[in-house]
């Protein structure tokens, strides 16, 4: 089967913007597109479980979607299929895993609220608890081309632990081959920094080609976000990889990490890589 990614799509131009951007990595492949369109209800007070009773107006609306759908489908450059869920999103992404096994999720960040945009943070929590996959979000304000060429894995000095999914992505950074650089924070502005640890624990993952010690570059007396946004700037850094541990999720505290300030506020695309550990 060949190498897929599923681009989360509500049919904005934030959305398209991610679907073009997912087209050009799976060219990169030669995989597939699928566009998975989670259905919002005319009337938003109904169950999911309830659309399967449908009134004319809703009839014409799913239509209406469905055939936005397929236009995108046939504008895009590589195969692509989409599918319509009427599912909650959790669910919904969890099933077209399931399906696809992708590489990786993908959905835009809008410049201005859409029903994507409005998911963020407390709706990525639930998508990457329960599909436990890379998730690419791409800024609808991002506009280059070219494929990334140089990325920031920010990385806090802690080991971690990569599942399967993500060890999977090890194919598309082989072909992309990204000079990569390791971003760390230091809390303390004086004394050791423990940079050298979160290099090791990036060489560790052996996901991110051949790490040295001229690889890792430090910011200090500044907040997590800030920095790592700081040193992605300074590098030039066109794509940002971000770690999400576990207790991200179960703890709640997602809308309140650092991987959501970034995913917020981050110019570049950035792809969150979830953990097992």
């Amino acid at each position: 089967m060949k190498p897929a990614v599923v681009v989360l799509t509500d049919l904005s131009a934030a959305a398209g913007n991610a679907q073009a951007y997912a087209a050009r990595l799976v060219a990169r492949l030669h995989g597939r597109l699928v566009l998975l369109h989670v259905y919002q209800s005319l009337d938003p007070l109904r169950a999911p479980e309830e659309l399967v009773l449908t009134t004319a107006a809703e009839l014409a609306g799913r239509q209406k979607v469905q055939a936005d759908l397929q236009q995108q489908v046939r504008q895009l450059p590589v195969p692509t299929e989409a599918e319509l869920s009427f599912d909650p999103l959790a669910t919904a992404v969890a099933n077209a895993v399931r399906r696809h096994h992708p590489l990786l999720l993908a959905m835009g960040r809008a410049t201005h609220s859409t029903p994507l945009e409005r998911l963020l943070p407390h709706e990525v929590e639930p998508i990457l608890r329960a599909a436990h996959y890379p998730l690419l979000l791409v800024p609808e304000s991002w506009a280059e081309p070219e494929l990334p060429q140089r990325a920031l894995v920010a990385a806090d000095g802690r080991a971690f632990t990569l599942p399967a999914p993500a060890l999977a992505l090890r194919e598309l950074l082989l072909a992309l081959q990204p000079t990569t650089a390791v971003g760390h924070v230091a809390h303390e502005t004086h004394g050791p920094s423990h940079g050298d640890v979160a290099l090791k624990s990036v060489q560790s993952a052996q996901l991110f080609g051949h790490l040295t010690n001229n690889s890792l570059y430090e910011v200090r007396e500044e907040t997590p976000a800030d920095g790592i946004l700081h040193a992605a700037a300074e590098l030039n850094s066109q794509l940002i990889v971000m770690l999400a541990r576990p207790h991200t999720f179960f703890g709640g505290v997602f809308h309140r990490s650092v991987t959501a300030q970034v995913l917020h506020r981050s110019p570049v695309p950035v792809l969150v890589l979830p953990t097992v550990a």
